[in-house]
């Protein structure tokens, strides 16, 4: 399987085949997070809603085809998330971008979960759909120190990050912590506590962070860095 360096990295270049609702979710859960997402997708209909909703790169064609895929620039991106709803159309997309660049992680949104027994050949990560969700594609995606957890309500963010010893908010007291408004450190997971003001933020430690969408990639920055 094809590792990247740094999954919580702010600067990833992340294809998204298929426009859809799991797919445009998950573009703009990963947007919110600072990733760039290119969207593919045959249906103008669908395209058009998403250019004008994410304000994202989206390509109108099937990312079954080499050359609609290379519009995405395959050979910089770090992820694929073939995310269309036909598990064999998603193999195949895997199949045709591990063709043009083998330095690129798949993910794979399946129908079953019988077709986990094929993980490893084309694609990386699944996504199947007891967990099809936009959060849970985020969360195969990233594979990181943060963790997106798929059954927030609303509009809110919520987030297991784990602290990083060179992030600001580091050795820091909660209160002293100078998280953006409108997010909160709403659990110690490491000591399985409520945090108060005087609580420090342990490296190493992880803790639960509940945000806006609008402050969760600062909040998310001040704890990872």
């Amino acid at each position: 399987m094809t590792a990247i360096s740094n999954p919580d990295s702010e600067d990833l270049h992340i294809i998204i085949a298929g426009a859809g609702r799991v797919g445009h979710r998950t573009a703009r859960v990963l947007r919110d997070q600072g990733h760039e997402a290119y969207l593919i997708d045959k249906d103008p209909d669908i395209v058009e809603d998403a250019r004008q909703a994410l304000g994202a790169t989206v390509i109108e064609g099937d990312a079954t085809d080499p050359k609609v895929l290379a519009q995405a620039d395959p050979e910089r991106a770090d992820v694929l998330a073939a995310l269309t709803e036909t598990g064999a159309t998603n193999f195949a997309i895997c199949a045709v971008v591990k063709h043009l660049t083998g330095d690129i992680r798949t993910v794979a949104r399946i129908e079953r979960p019988d077709q986990l027994d094929e993980e490893g050949t084309f694609f990386d990560r699944v996504v199947y759909p007891e967990r099809a969700g936009a959060k849970s594609a985020v969360n195969q995606i990233l594979t990181g120190d943060t963790r997106v957890f798929e059954d927030a309500g609303g509009d809110l963010d919520v987030a297991e990050v784990q602290v990083a010893p060179e992030a600001p908010a580091a050795g820091k007291q909660l209160d002293a912590a100078a998280l953006p408004d409108q997010s909160h450190v709403v659990f110690d997971v490491t000591n399985d506590e409520v945090p108060q003001p005087s609580t420090e933020l342990v490296p190493g430690h992880r803790y639960l962070i509940a945000a806006a969408p609008g402050v969760s990639r600062e909040a998310r920055r001040r704890l990872v860095g």
